[in-house]
């Protein structure tokens, strides 16, 4: 007498699961039948860029079924780039392998610049960190490459504030969920770096920032981007004042002049929970520092002596001068066991710390000597820490892949750590660093043939990271960080091919 309905449940079931999928497929931006259609645009014309911005036209849909389509959508991209596809380069050269990732993540006819494969979501912190060197005008590569990586950045963040200045609170990440639809979720926690991910694209892209640690060598390309960012702060820079005022009065602590430290707040190492950690700190301070450049506030005599005074309290915070490192974070764990992170690395991008600087010269030198003692660059650069920590990652993270926030070398900070080595060398001249920052490129130049891509993570011994429940990215767009570092190790040793590639333009 039940057979007829449990018959008729399991039917609805597996439609309901069907149609899932099929949403999770024609929603992701970078499916072949993607049903996903761009707002802000932006192409050349007879040599001008041009702009179009429809964000009028974009719809947020933020009831929680929504976020749960959202949140299932990403899952499921986890799990089919894990055992589906993981797209990998053909090419047996690394700038062929280089060619052939520009073209799959460069690409101004998709709608987003991600890191790739199961990241078909906009997580905002990207434009900041991973991707901060998109616009360096020195990397050479042709003319019409320069041109797409203008345009897919510019309109990544166009997007990014479109969507945005019709929110009330920033989140990490942006899902698309219809034709022009897209709903705004927290992947773990609130953000403290996707402000700053905005705001670093808007002056990179007015030419506020130079998209590199330090001038190394001639810009190859003129920037076409200066007066699109001008429209852009014009037309979104209410919005992005208001958020930059929610932002601040949410993360920073009155008492402590620093990052509340009963805020869980997801970084670049959103994986791990952390207590108001040392990365968190230094966005604060960049992320106010841009917020003034920008305009969106004072930046006069008073408001730099404020950002002085913070960059003050951070570095006698954090600095562990017996260890020689910087802790990462306040949690009475970190500060029990003085523990360490490599998104330290994070103070070179953003030019807190400078090692041309004698007096703040010893801030690397030091870390790298402690590098170098924990073996956290072995087999090459750069593990978060040499053990796996897996209590301190959330609980999804721990099930699928545990060492991901642990002892995984991550490419993006490894090639920080390069610029740091030879940055180093550019100072002292002293050889060991010249001869480690070789030793990582030509480990990284052997690792892009060998796995036909620029792998996000690898595990311990080097190999791309692999578990049943998770697949690094293999060809993510972090090459460019690859690009960079190989052009500062060209220009240090007037090498004309450096390492794993023909020689520069």
């Amino acid at each position: 007498m039940f057979r007829l309905p449990v018959r008729i449940l399991a039917v609805g079931s597996g439609l309901l699961a069907a149609g899932s999928l099929a949403f999770a497929y024609v929603t992701n931006p970078f499916s072949r039948f993607t049903i996903v259609r761009s707002t802000y645009t932006a192409r050349f014309t007879d040599g001008r860029l041009e702009t179009s911005d429809h964000n009028d036209a974009l719809v947020l849909r933020q009831h929680p079924l929504w976020r749960a389509l959202a949140y299932y959508s990403c899952g499921v991209n986890v799990l089919a780039t894990r055992y589906l596809t993981s797209p990998r380069s053909g090419a047996d050269t690394v700038d062929g392998v280089i060619r052939d990732i520009h073209a799959l993540r460069y690409d101004p006819e998709r709608l987003l610049l991600i890191s790739g494969d199961q990241f078909s979501a906009l997580f905002v912190r990207n434009l900041g960190v991973f991707y901060y060197p998109m616009l360096d005008r020195a990397v050479p590569d042709d003319e019409a490459d320069w041109q797409a990586r203008q345009l897919v950045y510019l309109q990544t963040v166009g997007y990014a504030l479109g969507v945005f200045a019709r929110q009330p609170e920033l989140t990490t990440t942006i899902v698309a969920t219809g034709p022009r639809s897209a709903t705004c979720v927290n992947i773990y926690a609130y953000p403290s770096d996707a402000l700053h991910g905005m705001l670093y694209a808007l002056a990179a892209l007015a030419g506020l920032e130079p998209a590199r640690p330090v001038a190394y060598g001639p810009d190859r390309h003129d920037l076409a981007t200066t007066e699109a960012a001008a429209d852009l702060v014009d037309r979104y820079g209410d919005a992005l004042a208001r958020h930059f005022a929610h932002y601040r009065a949410t993360v920073l602590d009155p008492a402590t002049g620093l990052i509340r430290t009963d805020l869980p707040l997801s970084g670049a190492k959103d994986i791990t929970r952390r207590s108001s950690a040392f990365y968190d700190n230094v966005i604060l301070w960049k992320t106010t520092q841009l917020a003034g450049r920008l305009g969106l506030i004072p930046l006069d005599r008073a408001a730099l002596d404020d950002l002085d005074a913070l960059k003050q309290r951070i570095l006698a915070t954090f600095w562990l001068p017996e260890a020689g490192h910087f802790l990462e974070d306040l949690s009475p764990e970190g500060v029990r066991a003085g523990y360490y992170s490599s998104d330290w690395l994070s103070v070179l991008a953003t030019g807190f710390l400078d090692p041309a600087d004698p007096a703040e010269r010893d801030y690397f030198v030091r870390s790298v000597e402690h590098i170098r003692a924990t073996g956290v660059a072995e087999p090459f650069a750069v593990k978060y820490h040499v053990d796996t920590r897996a209590h301190r990652q959330y609980p999804v993270v721990r099930l699928a892949v545990a060492s991901y926030g642990g002892d995984a070398i991550w490419s993006f900070w490894g090639m920080e750590y390069i610029k740091v080595l030879l940055l180093l060398h550019r100072a002292t001249d002293e050889a060991g660093y010249l001869a480690e920052a070789r030793h990582h490129l030509e480990a990284y130049a052997a690792a892009m043939v060998r796995d036909g891509g620029f792998p996000e993570v690898y595990d311990g011994r080097g190999r791309m990271l692999t578990t049943p429940l998770y697949r690094s990215i293999r060809q993510t767009g972090w090459v460019i960080g690859f690009e960079q570092a190989r052009e500062m190790y060209r220009a240090a040793t007037g090498s004309g091919t450096g390492v794993g590639g023909t020689a520069a333009g």
